[in-house]
């Protein structure tokens, strides 16, 4: 992953969705670490993996790199996900992780 402390960037992880509001503070703390963790595994740029699977859900074309990143992706939604629902009986649930530079917005949130 980029040091982010050399550029001066911070990425922000969060949840949304409809059923945001159904994730607790803890739970929100833990699925958060849980997609940071899998960045850090595959030494990804959260930012970049998302912008990736952006272009892919646009249907535009996506090089090989752009297919990985899009992978890391959502592995790691998947396990934000899962750390956020673990327990619930729906599997019906509208919740995704989302990311952006902390710069655009000044609301204190988790950051990665």
């Amino acid at each position: 992953m980029a040091n982010r402390s050399a550029m001066n960037i911070r990425i922000v992880i969060t949840l949304a969705g409809q059923d945001v509001g159904l994730v607790s503070e803890k739970d929100m703390a833990l699925a958060i670490q849980a997609a940071e963790e899998v960045f850090v595994q595959h030494e990804a740029d959260p930012m970049a993996c998302e912008v990736a699977n952006q272009k892919q859900y646009g249907d535009a074309e996506i090089t090989r790199d752009e297919a990985l990143l899009c992978a890391i992706w959502e592995e790691a939604n998947y396990a934000a996900w899962h750390k956020a629902t673990i327990g619930w009986m729906s599997r019906d649930i509208d919740l995704y992780m989302m990311v952006r530079n902390a710069a655009a917005d000044d609301r204190d949130a988790l950051s990665a």
